[in-house]
């Protein structure tokens, strides 16, 4: 895992990448792939995207979503299954499953 840290874009706090999916609380979009997170200092919502070895944080415009940066997250693996709804990931220490509600 990367220790890079980047600033939450509403409010500045540090956030590694691992923060960043610790913080995700929903599936925003799964045919997108975009997770929704809330900043654990501002309280502020985000959208995230995960792909292999790297999470992209930005926001869905429409049909699409706009990447402001992106993160390395080291063994970062994200397992999408369109047929239930459902966005799963898996790290070697860490795994996190989303579902459509």
């Amino acid at each position: 895992m990367s220790h890079r840290h980047s600033g939450c874009p509403l409010c500045g706090g540090q956030l590694t990448a691992l923060d960043l999916l610790n913080a995700c609380d929903e599936l925003a979009d799964a045919g997108l792939g975009i997770l929704a997170a809330r900043c654990p200092y501002c309280q502020g919502r985000l959208e995230i995207r995960p792909a292999a070895g790297r999470i992209e944080i930005g926001y869905i415009v429409g049909q699409r979503f706009d990447v402001a940066f992106s993160l390395d997250c080291a063994g970062l693996e994200v397992l999408a299954d369109a047929g239930d709804g459902s966005l799963r990931l898996r790290m070697p220490e860490n795994g996190w499953e989303f579902r459509e509600e």
